[in-house]
């Protein structure tokens, strides 16, 4: 196992905005400075956008149909999956009050409308920075055998070819790596990778064994220890 710094990728920036002009507008601005971007109009499917997207910020409005900014942004910070992730808030509340309570519930920015673009832009590439730094003492990539995993980018590469997991495939995997040749049990997995402490044995073992077929060869050094978990051999 060796270690090594990951060329930095585009940034994924994530827009949870329910009026479509100022989603659109959001999503082409920062297109044309070089991000990669997903939009979404309310919080029903952030979770499901966030296992797929991998997003490294999430700009987020207050008022929207059904759950609130704020509270999105506390289902995020309960969830030990996504509890990380950079979040601004972008909202027409301007007072001050507001903002306490959003910083309160865990945003960490917050622009009012109308705003800046240059603005935005700046403030989100200094939230990835402070995030980013949080992580600089630790391990940032992976390597074993002709697997390579970025732990920072959440990119994993096999044979030269990079190999599309969702987020919780990618922390099983991470989790797995980093207790090589022990037992992981279902229960390490519930609580470090799916975040979630009443996900059944079988959504795990689903889950596995997508995992085993994307990764192919290495894929088989999972090895399943009937009762308890799973073991990664390399």
């Amino acid at each position: 196992m060796s270690y090594g710094v990951p060329v930095a990728p585009a940034l994924r920036v994530l827009v949870v905005e329910d009026e479509s002009d100022i989603r659109e507008f959001l999503l082409s601005q920062l297109v044309d400075n070089g991000m990669k971007v997903e939009g979404i109009s309310s919080g029903d499917a952030m979770f499901e956008t966030i296992e797929q997207f991998k997003p490294d910020v999430i700009l987020m409005d207050q008022m929207m149909p059904g759950r609130s900014g704020r509270e999105l942004i506390q289902d995020l910070r309960t969830n030990v999956a996504y509890s990380e992730i950079p979040v601004m808030m972008v909202t027409g509340l301007d007072s001050e009050g507001e903002k306490v309570v959003s910083f309160g519930a865990g945003a960490d920015d917050y622009v009012t409308k109308p705003f800046s673009i240059r603005e935005v832009i700046a403030r989100i590439q200094a939230l990835v920075r402070r995030s980013h730094a949080t992580h600089r003492s630790q391990q940032r990539n992976i390597v074993v055998k002709d697997l390579q995993v970025d732990l920072i980018a959440h990119r994993v590469v096999m044979n030269g070819k990079e190999v599309p997991l969702t987020l919780t495939e990618f922390k099983i995997l991470v989790e797995l790596l980093k207790q090589a040749g022990q037992v992981l049990s279902r229960d390490r997995l519930r609580e470090r990778a799916l975040g979630n402490l009443n996900v059944t044995d079988r959504t795990i073992d689903v889950h596995m064994a997508s995992l085993r077929k994307k990764l192919e060869a290495m894929g088989d050094a999972i090895e399943t220890v009937r009762g308890v978990g799973y073991r990664l051999t390399p």
